[in-house]
């Protein structure tokens, strides 16, 4: 498996919790997948909980210093590991057709966004991805090739054209 396929699969995964951050680490054959996520409901927390590769969640209340306005909710810190069979098997059950065919794809989603990491990775000789955030509208990305490490961070707009 190649990485524009691994992280479009863990970009597809985060979709439906909309993070407002995530991090993707490498460990051998296995990736470490931390994101937070702003809550209302507890409607959320359970699709977190229903992912097959579910490690942890925990919350922390976001309380402003005066109890008036409670639309804030609270942050809901999230980790997934995934094992390479875990992201075959996810890759394979969503083989069929993704989206309306007519439909205009979005470039800023999680799974376009980790997939032109994973493009990113696919074209450097021997990478071997460590570490990859969002940063804002910018992408983070720490690789080793050749027993060299690279940090290189991209806008998320120009993440293609490197």
């Amino acid at each position: 498996m190649n990485y524009s396929t691994i992280l479009r699969v863990i970009g597809q995964a985060l979709v439906p919790l909309r993070p407002q951050t995530y991090e993707v680490v490498g460990y051998g054959d296995c990736y470490l997948v931390r994101c937070r996520v702003k809550q209302d409901k507890k409607e959320e927390e359970k699709k977190a909980r229903g992912l097959a590769a579910f490690l942890r969640v925990w919350r922390e209340p976001n309380e402003p210093p005066v109890r008036e306005n409670r639309d804030h909710g609270t942050s809901m810190n999230v980790e997934f590991l995934y094992s390479m069979e875990e992201l075959k098997r996810q890759d394979d059950e969503r083989k069929g057709p993704r989206r309306d065919s007519h439909a205009m794809p979005e470039p800023y989603s999680h799974s376009n966004t980790l997939r032109a990491v994973g493009e990113f990775l696919d074209r450097k000789p021997h990478a071997k991805l460590l570490f990859a955030s969002n940063r804002g509208q910018e992408v983070v990305i720490l690789y080793e090739t050749d027993g060299v490490r690279k940090l290189e961070e991209y806008p998320i707009s120009r993440l293609r054209d490197t």
